[in-house]
């Protein structure tokens, strides 16, 4: 009996630990319903997509790529500097804005900068020329520029041009207005009140003679042109000015020129200074009161513009090399043609005034109105007196 007893104790607190298991499995799976499946990955962190990469950018179209089919295959490219600029014919600034210029190089085409020279883009290189004679800027729109193509200068390796062109949009883009045929073009004057009257002064074909020179001028805009000054096929016009008060009053220099395979002939009979109060219609030659007699070279002149009573006027005088002239030797010292030497001092003689003082100058002498130099005007280029003909530091006594 008390065995019975205690196989029914057994067995009921057997009972009692499968229902505890059995209620803590119903548990567990109300919490997990799928305890048999493996949990599933957490997905992996996004990595932040990869940047695209930015699409190549169009081959730029080669400058003055050629279109005959055999020479179209030939494609220049930069390479790295190779020589220097060469030299400068012109620079122009906007007066309203002087952190704008444009630089004309004899052979290195026109440049612009935007912000004082800091840094600077070509502007001319897709045109047909790169030789750049001058540059000019309407002073009533700075979106008007002129470029006259042809270096003035008289080297043998002066380079030609093929004319005149225009920008109406500062440079951008630029039209060829004529005058192709000048070879060189030297002065450009705009009209600060009509941008579509301009003067040109052409110097000409440096090798040879040609009609299209002189002074040309248009009045609209370089539609048309006339030439309302011309000398003759030797002589082109170097230089031109505008009286600032009146821009009837124009001033002119003509410059009779000629390069030869083996020399050059500076100046003649057709060199002068010349003036105009009709807006180009008739001119006057300056000759006398004060100006240098005789044969005359290059000269250049500018009109002041705080007092345009005031001219000055930069003037070759006499024969050049070329000419019959002597060849011009720079600086001092013995053998040279007028040059005095300095005598040496004697033994035991007492200093010169200028040893025992050496910052004391010599006493210049006066300006020589026979040789190159520079005269002034005060009084429209009625009268004219020499202000200084001593150019070389050596020599100047």
């Amino acid at each position: 009996m008390k065995e019975t007893f205690r196989a029914i104790r057994d067995l009921k607190w057997l009972l009692v630990g499968v229902c505890a298991l059995a209620v803590g499995t119903l548990a567990a799976h109300a919490q997990n319903p799928n305890p048999s499946q493996t949990p599933a990955a957490s997905p992996p962190a996004q990595r932040p997509a990869p940047a695209a990469s930015p699409a190549p950018s169009p081959t730029p179209t080669p400058i003055n790529w050629s279109e005959d089919p055999m020479l179209k295959r030939f494609v220049f490219r930069g390479i790295g500097p190779a020589s220097m600029g060469g030299r400068i014919d012109d620079i122009a600034g906007v007066d309203s804005n002087p952190y704008i210029y444009y630089v004309g190089f004899a052979t290195g085409g026109v440049w612009k900068t935007t912000n004082n020279g800091t840094t600077f883009q070509p502007i001319f290189d897709t045109y047909s020329r790169g030789s750049i004679g001058d540059i000019a800027i309407a002073p009533s729109n700075p979106d008007i520029v002129w470029v006259g193509t042809g270096e003035a200068n008289n080297r043998q390796s002066s380079s030609f041009g093929d004319g005149i062109y225009k920008s109406y949009d500062a440079g951008k883009t630029f039209a060829r207005m004529g005058l192709e045929n000048s070879q060189s073009i030297a002065r450009i004057v705009i009209d600060p009140k009509d941008p579509n009257t301009v003067y040109v002064a052409v110097l000409g074909h440096l090798f040879g003679p040609n009609k299209e020179r002189g002074v040309y001028k248009t009045t609209d805009g370089g539609r048309t042109w006339n030439n309302v000054k011309f000398i003759d096929e030797d002589t082109g016009f170097t230089d031109i000015v505008m009286d600032p008060s009146d821009s009837k009053t124009l001033y002119a220099a003509s410059y009779q020129r000629r390069r030869t395979s083996w020399g050059f002939n500076g100046g003649g009979p057709g060199s002068g200074l010349w003036k105009t109060t009709d807006a180009g219609k008739t001119w006057t030659k300056l000759q006398g009161n004060g100006l240098p007699e005789g044969l005359l070279g290059r000269i250049g002149i500018d009109v002041s513009r705080s007092n345009p009573n005031v001219i000055y006027a930069q003037m070759e005088v006499g024969a050049s090399t070329g000419t019959g002239g002597e060849e011009l030797v720079v600086g001092g010292g013995a053998g040279q043609p007028g040059a005095t030497p300095t005598p040496s001092a004697s033994p035991g003689a007492p200093p010169s005034a200028a040893a025992a003082n050496p910052a004391a100058s010599p006493t210049p002498s006066a300006p020589d109105p026979k040789k190159s130099g520079v005269w002034r005007s005060d009084d429209k280029g009625k009268t004219w007196h020499v202000v200084s003909t001593c150019f070389n530091a050596g020599n100047c006594t």
